[in-house]
């Protein structure tokens, strides 16, 4: 069957980075909304409040496996996170 929780987690990162990516994109290609853009972030601190929450409530739910790559998915978020604070 899976675990939901988990896929969620997956889910919740894999939106967030790719907003985020779109937005770089956005910047090399059109650098004149450079400073439009940069006011107004694709996601909020709200939706990574989100993917956090639902990554430490799968933590409890998961196998070793999981985790590790629930790990890396908080690793991949921070990271998002702290490119967009830039």
């Amino acid at each position: 069957m899976g675990n939901n929780i988990f896929q969620r987690a997956k889910e919740a990162v894999s939106n967030l980075v790719g907003k985020h990516d779109e937005q770089e994109h956005q910047h090399q290609n059109n650098p004149q909304h450079e400073q439009l853009s940069a006011q107004s972030n694709d996601f909020s601190n709200e939706d990574i409040s989100v993917a956090e929450n639902i990554i430490s409530s799968a933590m409890a739910d998961s196998s070793d496996a999981e985790r590790q790559q629930l790990a890396e998915l908080q690793k991949e978020l921070d990271q998002t996170k702290n490119n967009s604070q830039q």
